[in-house]
């Protein structure tokens, strides 16, 4: 409450605009739903072990969160749904809507990936063990493949173009994010970066360049 508090967030902001029907697979690796409420706010579905994961960090993240300037999602809400038992968080989209120029899931290893270009969202195409000829030669790989390969080694080689200042901070924030991450053992975090063309630097929701650490 006390977040919602200080970003004065309504405190019923995800009483409507979403329901079980529409949740939808977020495309990461742990495959859970999601919905979006509006263009501010999403809605994710949490496993019972990253459910008891977040109770426990749920103090300190919210000390975190309100100490310094940070790159973590803002967590609103966190609760389980009365009918089906089924545990969920609500947060801030902190990178606003599409269409984006580029959008890149960042973790500084092959994990790096491109999720969207030119407005089009690219599909995970992985070269899986059990797929021998995605190993043997990159003939016999689907455009779809090359599509999203291109994209991970887009998103490795990546420069985000940034003044000084912004550049120092965005530094210092991560420092102090992944230092959190660490002491609470948690791993799997990302920096997820928007881009988007012809309104210049700034935050996600002025256009330029939107940076939101998830994980």
């Amino acid at each position: 409450s006390d977040l919602r508090r200080n970003a004065q967030v309504p405190h019923d902001f995800a009483n409507d605009g979403w329901d079980l029907d529409k949740l939808v697979h977020g495309g990461g690796k742990g495959g859970s739903l999601m919905a979006r409420v509006g263009s501010s706010y999403m809605i994710k579905e949490l496993s019972k072990g990253d459910h008891a994961s977040l109770l426990k960090v749920a103090s300190s993240y919210g000390q975190h969160v309100r100490s310094g300037e940070t790159l973590l999602c803002p967590i609103y809400l966190h609760f389980r749904e009365a009918s089906t038992g089924r545990f969920f968080f609500a947060m801030r989209n902190s990178i606003g809507i599409g269409p984006f120029a580029k959008l890149y899931d960042l973790k500084g290893c092959a994990d790096d990936k491109t999720l969207e270009e030119d407005g089009e969202p690219i599909k995970a195409v992985h070269k899986r063990v059990w797929n021998v000829g995605m190993w043997c030669r990159k003939t016999s790989w689907s455009k779809e493949r090359r599509v999203y390969y291109d994209g991970k080694v887009q998103a490795r080689r990546c420069e985000i173009p940034l003044a000084p200042e912004q550049r120092a901070q965005c530094l210092k924030s991560m420092e102090r994010d992944t230092a959190w991450l660490a002491q609470h053992r948690l791993m799997d975090y990302s920096l997820l970066v928007a881009v988007k063309t012809g309104l210049g630097l700034g935050s996600a929701d002025s256009g330029g360049s939107g940076f939101s650490g998830k994980r």
